[in-house]
């Protein structure tokens, strides 16, 4: 089942929670910056409460859309995986 996130606001979202339902097989994360004039600072990571792992840490453009699809799996029961995010770019994230 895919996982479905809009964000409007520079905050960190916890997009997979540690220990939750959603295991951390994960195929494909599409992220895309909807706004027609912010950029907005990705950072993709995972956080098991003590160290924050980064997966990916970009300034995405406006109008623009980043697909990860390669080593994307992860262990769910000791890592959250979280995306903070640094303007009020509108972005969604698509997890599959």
């Amino acid at each position: 089942m895919a996982i479905y996130k809009n964000i409007s606001s520079p905050t960190t979202t916890t997009l997979i929670t540690k220990g939750g339902n959603r295991a951390g097989g994960i195929k494909k994360i599409t992220i895309a910056n909807k706004a027609t004039a912010t950029s907005n600072e990705i950072l993709l990571h995972l956080d098991d409460g003590t160290n924050v792992y980064t997966i990916l840490r970009t300034d995405m453009p406006p109008k623009t859309t980043l697909v990860l699809d390669d080593n994307l799996n992860f262990d769910s029961s000791k890592y959250d995986l979280k995306i903070t995010t640094s303007s009020v770019a509108d972005i969604t994230v698509i997890i599959k």
